[in-house]
């Protein structure tokens, strides 16, 4: 069963699922449970009741096709990851099973709110504190675990995200860093940022691009970390696309709004006590504040007043992040 092939309309394939759906779950799933009601959660994700009182989810693996039987099958590599790391209490759902033709994998239901919801409505500290500290644990502990078998997920990386992948792509982030600084220069001050600031956010992007990466997830949002309706358990989504990159780099951007609010789940003693280095986790959230800022800026698409605060914040007493910081303080005083 695939989209790609098929002149389907919307309803068409959102009925050949539910079909599909109520023939493999009770294949795949223990106990054999019979399916109840299917609910549409999201793009290519349904919740599925099952008879006897129980839920989970049906997600369909849209490029899955293209990689079907190669090392970085996007569906197998999901599968084994989720049945790898669950048993060694890494915070990801329980995978009951795959339809490989149908190329679903059939997953625990571990709430409908994520991290970007949070993001998005106005949380008490504790409970944003409480949930930073959780992902940068959860993450943590889930990259020293891929790492313990890291030749085994090394040869099942997705094309695009080797090493020498990330250096390459990383190459490019200084520029983008310097025009996203230069474009809120001129926007608050009319002028161009002092030379000693642009290599400064230069510096710092050589020091972090020259730490070792780990292996782990590529795609890291906070739309891909789910929270219970207690705001107590984070689950981790989308573990099918492997590749390297930098733990604290993740930690960033799964605790940061995507958008011009600047808001992030990270402060300064959620930093200090978590198992990631507080200077790269600072350094990082700068360089992302700075990418946000050349997006609004130069799509005219928000305002970068929350993305300033952000970047006057500081994270850690990281001498290189705090200098920097403090060399964009003069912005807030516009």
């Amino acid at each position: 069963m695939t989209r790609r092939t098929e002149p389907l309309t919307d309803a068409q394939w959102d009925q050949q699922v539910r079909a599909r759906l109520v023939a493999c779950v009770p294949d795949l799933v223990p106990g054999s449970p019979a399916v109840g009601a299917i609910t549409l959660l999201a793009d290519d994700v349904w919740i599925v009741e099952l008879a006897h009182g129980g839920r989970l989810i049906a997600k369909h693996q849209f490029y899955g096709l293209h990689t079907r039987d190669e090392p970085h099958d996007l569906l197998k590599v999901e599968f084994d990851a989720l049945r790898y790391l669950r048993p060694h209490g890494c915070a990801v759902p329980v995978a009951f099973g795959i339809d490989p033709s149908a190329q679903i994998i059939l997953l625990e239901f571990a709430g409908r709110r994520t991290l970007a919801d949070v993001l998005a409505t106005p949380a008490e500290a504790p409970t944003r504190r409480r949930l930073a500290g959780r992902v940068l644990r959860e993450l943590n502990h889930i990259e020293t675990q891929v790492g313990i078998t890291e030749a085994d997920w090394a040869a099942r990386v997705v094309p695009g995200a080797s090493v020498e992948d990330l250096a390459a792509s990383w190459s490019s982030v200084t520029a983008m860093a310097v025009d996203g600084l230069q474009r809120l220069w001129q926007e608050n001050c009319a002028s161009e940022p002092p030379e000693s600031l642009v290599n400064q956010v230069g510096n710092l992007c050589a020091e972090l691009g020259g730490r070792s990466p780990r292996l782990g997830v590529t795609d890291y949002q906070p739309a891909n970390i789910v929270v219970d309706d207690d705001g107590e358990r984070v689950t981790f989504l989308e573990l099918s696309k492997l590749g390297w990159d930098w733990t604290e780099r993740r930690a960033v951007q799964y605790t940061s709004s995507v958008g011009d609010s600047g808001v992030s789940l990270l402060r300064a003693d959620v930093v200090a006590s978590s198992p990631l280095d507080g200077g790269a986790l600072d350094g990082h959230h700068i360089l992302f504040q700075l990418l946000l800022v050349r997006r609004v800026l130069s799509t005219a698409s928000g305002d970068t007043a929350g993305l300033l605060r952000a970047l006057v914040t500081p994270l850690s007493r990281d001498p290189v992040a705090l200098e920097l910081r403090r060399g964009l303080q003069p912005l807030t005083s516009r």
